[in-house]
Formats: structure tokens, C-alpha cells, sequence
């Protein structure tokens, strides 16, 4: 009679132990361990990442531009002591000017310039028709549909040379502005004469800043 009843015992004692302590509900398994969380993906190296898109500061010439790639800037072809085609080359002082603005702009002027010679029956309304964004020489204050932005050079006889951009696009013309004052000032705009005008026998200065 002994052995059974610690059989009985023995087999209460092995179901208890599988309720929890008071409760009589079986009792839960641990719960897992959360499953490791990946690290964050490492922000790319500095330089490995692309350029920024253009600042364009509101300007519709400067929204095309970047659209399309590149600037467009006319240059005048009766004068060839400003600036001169030799085959794909161009080279002159407008051409210098043209890529200090350029690069004022927050262009490459190596490779963001699109070049094209102009006569003046070509450069009236090469702005309003969309054939270039900017006028190197050859805009006049007063013109219709042109804002004259400079000028960017005076010569001996007084003559004030005025770069154009199509007209109601004042973002356009302070960023221009603001190009030709620091060249002015960090002795860009010296340079640029002294390679190109002063080798040719024109005597220009900066317009008063």
C-alpha cells in the first residue's frame, strides 16, 4: 500500500511543477531573444557622393540652364580683339569674362560653356528667342527685352561694355553682379586683362565698383 501512494504522490508532485507557483495555469516558456538588429548602413565617403544640383536663387534663366546642361553665351563676332574662334577654341578677354561668371554661377567653365559667335544681325533677339542665356559685349542699358548687367570693362575712348541677360530676371543679374565684383576684387578681372586685351594694345579698367 506504501509504494502506491508514493506513485500517486510522485506523479501530483510531476503535474504541479508544470503549472506556475499559485496559479494552476501552465506555465510560459521564456520569451526568445529579439532578433539582432542590422546596423545602419555607413553614410557614403566624403566626395563618393554627387554634386549638389546648381543654386538656382529664383532665377528661370538659371532653372534652364540647369536643365539643359550648359550655359549659352553668345559672343561678338566683330570684335576680335575681345574674343576670337580658332577652330573649337575660343579665346579673349569676353571669353575670360564669360567664365568667371560662369564659375560665379556655380558652373564648370570648362565644361558647362556653350560658345557662338554672333553678328549683330544675329545677336538682336538672341536673348527673348532663347538662343543664348547671356551676351558677352554687344548689350546696350535701354535695350528692349536685354537687361544690361556691368559693365564689366571701360576702354581708353570710354566706352562701357555691358554683358545682357534676357530682361525681368533680377536673381540672374545680382549673381552676375556679384561675379564681376569679386574678380575685381580677388584680381581675376587683372589677370584676364593682362592675357588678352593688354596683349592686343587695349587699354580697359574695371568699371567703379
Amino acid at each position: 500500500m506504501r509504494t502506491g501512494v508514493v506513485a500517486v504522490v510522485l506523479a501530483g508532485g510531476m503535474a504541479l511543477a508544470g503549472c506556475s507557483a499559485g496559479t494552476g495555469e501552465p506555465e510560459q516558456p521564456p520569451p526568445s531573444a529579439p532578433a539582432p538588429v542590422a546596423p545602419p548602413a555607413a553614410s557614403p565617403r566624403p566626395g563618393a557622393a554627387p554634386p549638389p544640383p546648381v543654386e538656382l536663387g529664383g532665377s528661370a534663366t538659371l532653372e534652364e540652364v540647369r536643365q539643359r546642361g550648359s550655359l549659352l553665351v553668345g559672343l561678338r563676332a566683330e570684335e576680335p580683339r575681345f574674343a576670337t574662334r580658332d577652330g573649337s577654341r575660343y579665346r579673349g578677354f569676353d571669353v575670360e569674362v564669360a567664365e568667371l561668371v560662369a564659375q560665379g554661377l556655380g558652373l564648370d567653365p570648362r565644361t558647362q560653356i556653350s560658345y557662338r559667335m554672333l553678328p549683330p544681325t544675329l545677336r538682336d533677339g538672341s536673348l527673348a528667342r532663347g538662343e543664348v542665356d547671356l551676351l558677352v559685349g554687344g548689350a546696350e542699358p535701354g535695350e528692349s527685352g536685354v537687361d544690361a548687367v556691368g559693365p564689366y570693362a571701360v576702354t581708353a575712348d570710354g566706352t562701357e561694355h555691358y554683358l545682357g541677360i534676357k530682361s525681368g530676371d533680377e536673381a540672374l543679374h545680382d549673381r552676375i553682379t556679384a561675379a564681376l565684383d569679386a574678380a575685381v576684387r580677388d584680381g581675376t578681372w587683372q589677370r584676364a586683362y593682362d592675357e588678352t586685351l593688354a596683349a592686343e594694345g587695349v587699354q580697359a579698367r574695371p568699371a567703379p565698383r
